[in-house]
């Protein structure tokens, strides 16, 4: 069995062209045989229409008249009476007195009736038949030199599929920093930048992957350690403080938890958001209530999933109670381009310009901050997926007057990103 591409390109290529000569032969020799027929007719009948000897003439005054005909095409004639008995003949009918009109080896008999009810049978040779098979000959070498030629190009096709096999069975072994060469316009190449933006998405999704739970397992150890302390602190006293201690301690770790695996759901799967008709203007309003939360709105109906919008305005909440200085208000307003615009200020420090961005990055920790109260999580990571997961994109600005404003921005209708 044949399992190189290349050959079986090539392979069929040869049979593609032996399959063109095979038709080319057979229609070039009907047409030629046909074209003979057209001119042995035509030529039967002006030999028929020459002036024969009359009725009742001598057999030999006809067998002298008759081979006055005989040249290079015409082999031989015989002349009948209406009876079919023979009155002259002269060469040599190489289909003896067959009845009708038909081919005899390489020669061809044809039967005409003359007006007198004599019959004349003409028996003439084919004069073409050396320049086709001469043209056919033309044809075969035609075909080889094209066979010859195809070689080469199948195999320069087939090595670019090779190499790029070969690319995929490497990143498949490990090596997610090798790509696939991606030169040229046809469809290998296509194919190839189809692989390279899959590889790029694969190794950026096992690289963020790494870091959460290399930043999770950091975050976590901290409200343990804190939980093993106040144990060996305490031992078998528990006072309501500590308890109380303990519950907040759980109560983070479960929190994290629930954010690790909620970034990683949002991260690796890639579905479009529940488009249910909600009002992120009354969103707003509940949370911002629940945590006595300044707040100016108006009405910006849209369509998402509220429970994770409800995750993205509750995250930015929490983030701007605990670093802003307790000078906390939202705001939702519609833009001139019809997005939906959500506004969350504090007047905290602050986020240097260097910062704004890193914000956003999970469990991000400026220089020189300590293990707790000055660290973002998973928090404002959140906020970013779930505004890209909706289509939107999300902010960090300097507030006038001191301290910084996060700032949503969300289509009227969900149209998640693409990775």
């Amino acid at each position: 069995m044949i399992h190189r591409l290349h050959v079986r390109i090539y392979l069929t290529t040869l049979l593609s062209l032996l399959a063109v000569v095979v038709v080319t032969a057979l229609l070039w020799g009907l047409i030629t045989q046909r074209m003979m027929e057209s001119q042995h007719e035509s030529l039967a009948a002006a030999l028929a229409g020459r002036t024969l000897p009359p009725p009742g003439a001598a057999r030999d005054m006809v067998t002298a008249g008759l081979h006055g005909y005989l040249s290079q095409q015409v082999a031989g004639l015989e002349l009948r009476d209406r009876d079919g008995a023979l009155i002259g003949s002269a060469g040599t009918l190489a289909g003896g007195s067959a009845e009708g009109t038909g081919a005899h080896g390489t020669l061809s008999l044809h039967r005409i009736q003359l007006r007198d009810g004599r019959t004349l049978l003409i028996e003439l040779r084919p004069g073409r038949m050396r320049f086709h098979w001469h043209s056919l000959v033309i044809v075969v070498w035609i075909a080889l030199g094209v066979a010859v030629a195809t070689y080469p190009l199948a195999r320069r096709l087939t090595r670019r599929l090779e190499a790029l096999a070969g690319t995929v069975d490497r990143f498949g072994g490990g090596d997610l920093a090798v790509r696939a060469d991606a030169g040229g316009r046809d469809e290998v190449s296509v194919l190839a930048q189809s692989f390279n933006r899959m590889a790029d998405r694969v190794a950026s999704l096992l690289q963020a992957h790494r870091r959460l739970l290399a930043n999770a397992s950091h975050e976590l150890r901290s409200p343990l350690a804190r939980i093993r302390m106040a144990l060996e602190l305490h031992g078998g006293a528990a006072d309501a403080q500590w308890l109380e201690g303990v519950r907040r301690d759980c109560a983070e770790i479960d929190a994290q938890i629930e954010e690790i695996l909620l970034a990683s759901k949002l991260e690796t799967v890639q579905t479009r958001p529940a488009a249910e008709p909600l009002d992120l203007a009354a969103l707003v309003a509940e949370e911002c209530a629940r945590l006595l939360v300044p707040f100016e709105l108006e009405p910006a109906p849209l369509r998402g999933d509220a429970r994770l919008l409800r995750r993205l305005l509750r995250n930015l909440l929490d983030n701007a109670l605990k670093h802003g200085g307790g000078e906390v208000q939202a705001r939702v307003s519609i833009a001139a381009d019809g997005a939906r615009v959500l506004q969350v200020g504090d007047r905290g420090p602050g986020i240097a310009a260097a910062d704004r961005e890193r914000v956003f990055e999970p469990f991000y920790r400026p220089a020189g901050a300590r293990e707790t109260g000055s660290g973002w999580g998973l928090g404002l990571a959140l906020v970013r997926q779930i505004a890209e997961h909706h289509g939107g994109s999300v902010a960090c600005l300097a507030r006038e007057g001191g301290g910084c404003v996060f700032e949503v921005r969300l289509p009227e209708r969900a149209a998640p990103a693409t990775a």
